[in-house]
């Protein structure tokens, strides 16, 4: 068994518990996945690995969010965005994982930006702000990148 595979099948076992109260049991397995869940080649093992990693980030950020610990929820999503960008980035990696990495990093920056506006305080208006430039600059750096892989894809 390699190290996805062990990996899957602890986050499976965590998943059948279904209690929210084990985000102790969840962290470790979100703060430290098997470096196959990245890419840069889709199998079905790292689809599975990946979807389930983001799963986990998502419910992180929910129990914190419901603990009213406002930085320990966006602390999870921006995580999950960081870690998501740097897989998109990654010039070896397969067009179809980047392409689900980038749908997903919208997602997560628009959750960002819920969340962030829901804040009582301008410390949180502030970080909005900055996530919109942040993600506007990230998403016309890759434009170009992007367009040609749709390009050479469409080719194909």
């Amino acid at each position: 068994m390699n190290e996805l595979d062990a990996w899957l099948e602890t986050i499976s076992a965590w998943y059948k518990n279904r209690k929210h109260d084990q985000v102790e049991t969840l962290k470790p397995l979100i703060l430290s996945p098997p470096k196959a869940i990245w890419g840069p080649m889709i199998t079905d093992q790292q689809s599975k690995g990946v979807a389930c990693w983001l799963d986990g980030c998502l419910r992180l950020y929910k129990f914190y969010q419901h603990q009213a610990d406002a930085d320990g929820a966006y602390q999870y999503l921006m995580f999950a965005y960081s870690k998501l960008q740097a897989v998109s980035c990654n010039p070896a990696a397969e067009q179809e994982l980047v392409d689900w990495c980038l749908k997903r990093i919208q997602h997560l920056c628009v959750l960002a930006l819920e969340f962030g506006n829901q804040q009582p305080n301008q410390k949180w208006q502030d970080q909005a702000q900055a996530l919109i430039e942040s993600h506007v600059q990230f998403m016309a750096s890759l434009a170009p990148k992007h367009d040609q892989g749709l390009k050479n894809h469409r080719l194909q």
